[in-house]
């Protein structure tokens, strides 16, 4: 799998560089397009090493999570003013919908990152005039975030496996203009497991997916979980 990931960009670098250098790409223009698109695959290709590096940290059990008490519904509400001008250019609305929570503990960070992604995945795969709400609730000594869209859903053979690693269905491959590493919903789901929480995902073909990731909240007695 890493092999066919790197494969795709180290042979658009190696092409165009190589047509920098023996002359066949000279005139501005043409350069300026070479170096973009030896940028672009470098960022891809780095992206995937990050993440690459983080899971090898999570099956290593060598993640340190910087866990301190947190606000999750300041927390939610920045990653979704964060994604506005995302949702504003795909024309998609972006509800943000956040009951007040209790406590949570965990690394803001990491949290962040899970709830990005999913979000952001979210406003990829919902066409033009539709819609992503960002929720969260607290429920049963949890805090409940669900994250749902309007889009064309995830057929069922490919829900048991979304979580895997470098599983992209099919038809996420080709709307994605620059792809993706395919290890964004495996890392989130290591994050949230490493936080003593779930992720669940559902969906239905033509009617939307709804992501929803459950953490435990802080009891109002408990005065020593920051320090475990």
């Amino acid at each position: 799998n890493v092999s066919h990931e790197l494969k795709t960009p180290l042979t658009s670098i190696q092409g165009f560089s190589g047509a920098i250098l023996d002359g066949t790409v000279s005139e501005e223009p043409a350069l300026y397009k070479a170096a973009g698109i030896i940028k672009t695959e470098a960022d891809r290709m780095y992206r995937l090493v990050v993440d690459l590096l983080d899971l090898a940290r999570f099956d290593a059990g060598t993640v340190e999570l910087d866990r301190q008490a947190l606000d999750l519904g300041r927390l939610l509400n920045q990653v979704g003013s964060q994604l506005i001008p995302q949702a504003i250019e795909a024309q998609v609305e972006l509800i943000v919908d956040i009951d007040p929570l209790p406590t949570c503990v965990g690394d803001e960070d990491r949290l962040s990152q899970v709830f990005t992604n999913l979000v952001d995945n979210a406003i990829k795969h919902t066409p033009q005039g539709g819609f992503v709400r960002l929720s969260a609730r607290s429920e049963s000594g949890l805090a409940r975030v669900e994250v749902i869209d309007s889009g064309e859903g995830i057929p069922t053979e490919h829900l048991s496996r979304i979580f895997e690693r470098f599983y992209k269905v099919d038809g996420a491959r080709k709307k994605e203009i620059i792809p993706g590493t395919g290890l964004g919903l495996a890392i989130a789901q290591q994050i949230v497991q490493a936080h003593g929480g779930t992720i669940q995902v559902r969906s239905q073909v033509g009617e939307g997916t709804a992501f929803e990731v459950s953490l435990p909240v802080v009891k109002a007695d408990d005065l020593t979980v920051v320090g475990q």
